[in-house]
């Protein structure tokens, strides 16, 4: 896909989200054909009310699956070409026998990449879960990768060794979460031992599902080892009003541990589950064979016949009454969003259920925050962090259930479970319909996929062509001679510059804002500006991280061209920064730095190309480089970059004067340095004189004086 491949899809997200509202309010979402189907009114302007849903739905839902398909191609394409661009560069600063297992490993990426695309039409299919496990393969083994690259990248700053302290905090540090979850741990263990006695117990009761309560307990047990909390909305839907009907629990499944351990909190005292036992991790064969033949358990796959109809024969001989279904059949591969339920779900089950004189209620249920454990790598692990919501919708009653299959067959009852799911699933500024938005699955992937940040380049942010200054008066432009050579400048009038010498601009307090600002002012004040964040440093000083829409008199050095995927890491970097005002942005964690490492830029033009991070002492250094030599990426490419000021004297005498103010605060600096260590010095020896003084008068106390014991001192 192109680069006007992520236009296109933030146009059809938009589409999308308009279409999702229309569809709600002309009553064809869930809430909306759940209450029709309940109606007592015609039977035939009943079915053409369901019939016209059902076809508002399956165009919604079509439009949904397409545009998931398209987002998952276009970043496993555009992660791949950015792959190719890495690899690429690395050539020049690494031998053949380094590269040869890059490149080997960059091949294994390219056939999973094919593969997913031969199985890219199974989607919603019978081999969808085929589809699924080639995705998450490629995306676990693409973070690794990643990994691999960024610890080969030549600037990466070495991890200091690992000290005896930083051991010994380890440990105390596992001692203290064992303390606190030993109580769980021991309960896992019983839960564990238990489920298993069950499965291989000879003789089981023919009523009832002791193995499911054994491992809903192992899944609780599970929960408060890891510090899960979950919250249950709408638990009086879990209740059937009929004691005879067959209730089928249908949640989205967003991961593997998770969902089981939200689902154990429901608290159901028996129910079936349909589950591929081949595919249980960790558990010898001979355990998978006696899971397979418990009561409670319905097996698929393995050779061991139909699914259904075994479920319908447990339910004949009163096992129990619940059946609980993943009708998705597999976790969700990526960016959280939902799948539509397998073909043979809605008529297979639900016409058999029926077919065999039961009456049948479906209960949809939600899982809102499992899905972000399926990040890779895990972002925090706090309490908030450990919280988990479900919510159960209400349910579809029998006559609901036989209204909708009468209307649109199983694939009707599909829609509805998914619908279901939509509605309770987040629409935001980050989310539509609980999927990422295009620009939330930009910025992680920027984050997950760092390593390839540095070795290869994407798409350039949008920006205007000039810097928006509020007023009628516009931006004269000009050439002037700096350091022997002629360089380009934007003058901003005075009528933009307020009373406190501050040149307000809109754009950058949009959230959108692409801006990547640089600025200089007297006395030797340095920032930096990614839309409205700002970082503020001065000379030997503490690092700031502010909001700010302004900028000030000065130099002003606007970039121009940086992708999208660096601004985001210098965001991210100042995410990391904020709260933390323990370095100084001119000296050890220079803005040039900053920008040199997260936009993959080099101030430097010197013919080697390997990147080159210069740590400057003097804010003004920094600027002065900028104008002088511009700047270039890691391919020796030019960036351009635009330089305002809003002062009528030239670039070198504004540099000039707030050189001499460096000079000066640093000698101030120096000389307080020196006098504070000459006073430390002076205290030590005062100090040390008192020590000595105390000692010997202490020595000749306890010394004899010579004299007898009792004689006269005269």
């Amino acid at each position: 896909m192109k680069a006007s491949g992520l236009a296109e899809l933030r146009t059809h997200e938009r589409e999308l989200e308009q279409e999702w509202y229309r569809l709600l309010d002309d009553g064809h979402g869930y809430a909306g054909a759940r209450a029709l189907a309940d109606e007592k009114q015609d039977d035939e302007e009943r079915a053409r009310a369901l019939a016209g849903a059902s076809e508002a739905q399956e165009a919604f839902l079509a439009r949904l699956d397409d545009f998931q398909r398209r987002l998952h191609a276009h970043f496993m394409e555009q992660v791949l070409r950015e792959l190719a661009r890495a690899i690429e560069s690395m050539r020049g600063f690494y031998g053949r026998t380094r590269m040869r297992g890059i490149e080997r490993r960059y091949r294994q990426l390219e056939r999973l990449g094919q593969r997913y695309r031969e199985l890219e039409p199974h989607y919603g299919s019978e081999r969808d879960h085929q589809r699924i496990a080639v995705y998450q393969r490629f995306y676990a083994g693409l973070v690794a990768f990643s990994a691999r690259i960024r610890a080969l990248d030549p600037t990466t700053p070495r991890p200091a060794p690992a000290t005896l302290v930083d051991g010994l905090y380890r440990v105390r540090r596992g001692a203290v979460w064992l303390a606190r979850r030993s109580g769980a741990l021991v309960r896992l263990v019983v839960a564990f031992v238990r489920a298993v006695a069950t499965a291989c117990r000879k003789r089981q009761p023919e009523r009832g599902t002791p193995f499911t309560n054994r491992v809903d307990d192992l899944f609780r047990a599970w929960g408060d080892v890891c510090g899960y909390g979950v919250e249950v909305t709408g638990a009086e839907h879990l209740e059937s009003p009929q004691p005879d009907a067959v209730t089928l629990y249908t949640p989205a499944h967003r991961h593997g541990v998770s969902d089981n351990v939200t689902f154990s909190q429901l608290r159901l005292s028996d129910y079936l589950v349909f589950n591929a036992v081949d595919q249980l991790p960790l558990l010898p064969r001979f355990l998978k064979q006696r899971v397979a033949r418990t009561n409670g358990l319905i097996a698929v796959g393995g050779g061991r016949g139909p699914s259904v109809e075994r479920a319908l024969e447990a339910l004949d001989q009163g096992v129990s009454r619940n059946v609980l279904i993943y009708p998705e059949g597999s976790v969700c591969e990526g960016f959280r969003g939902t799948r539509p339920p397998r073909a043979g779900f809605g008529e297979r089950l639900a016409r058999g259920i029926r077919a065999a004189g039961h009456a049948l209620r479906i209960v949809p249920i939600t899982y809102l925050d499992n899905a972000r454990f399926l990040d890779l790598p895990p972002r925090s692990d706090t309490a908030s962090d450990r919280q988990l919501r479900v919510v159960v919708s209400p349910a579809l009653g029998p006559a609901a259930v036989d209204a909708l299959l009468e209307a649109g067959g199983g694939a009707m009852l599909n829609r509805m479970v998914r619908l279901a799911w939509l509605e309770n699933l987040a629409t935001d500024d980050a989310h539509l319909l609980g999927l990422d938005r295009v620009a939330a699955i930009e910025r992680r992937l920027d984050r997950e996929l760092d390593g390839i940040r540095y070795w290869g380049c994407v798409e350039s942010a949008p920006v205007p062509d000039r810097l928006a200054i509020p007023g009628d008066e516009p931006i004269a432009v000009h050439e002037e001679p700096f350091r022997g050579k002629r360089v380009r400048v934007l003058r901003i009038p005075e009528s933009a510059v307020d009373e406190q010498g501050r040149i307000p601009l809109p754009d950058l307090a949009r959230p959108d804002s692409h801006e990547l600002l640089i600025g200089i002012r007297a006395p030797s004040h340095i920032y930096l500006n990614v839309g409205s964040r700002r970082f503020d440093g001065d000379i030997f000083r503490r690092l700031k991280v502010k909001q700010r829409d302004y900028v000030y008199r000065g130099i002003l050095i606007r970039f121009r061209g940086i992708p999208v995927k660096s601004l985001n890491a210098i965001r991210d970097e100042l995410e990391r920064y904020a709260g933390r005002e323990q370095r100084t942005l001119t000296c050890a964690n220079s803005a040039c730095k900053v920008i040199a490492r997260a936009a993959n830029l080099r101030i430097d033009d010197h013919a080697d190309l390997r990147p080159f991070l210069p740590s400057h002492v003097l804010p003004t250094r920094t600027i002065r480089k900028l104008i002088e030599r511009g700047v270039r990426n890691q391919a020796g490419d030019p960036v351009e970059v635009e330089i305002y000021k809003a002062d009528d004297r030239p670039l070198e005498a504004i540099l000039a004067e707030a050189r001499r103010e460096e000079i000066r605060i640093a000698r101030d600096h120096l000389r307080m340095l020196g006098m504070d260590g000459l006073r430390a010095a002076g205290a030590g020896l005062r100090r040390g004189a008192r020590a000595f003084g105390a000692a010997l008068r202490s020595r000749r106390r306890a010394e004899p004086t010579g004299d007898l014991p009792g004689a006269d001192p005269e």
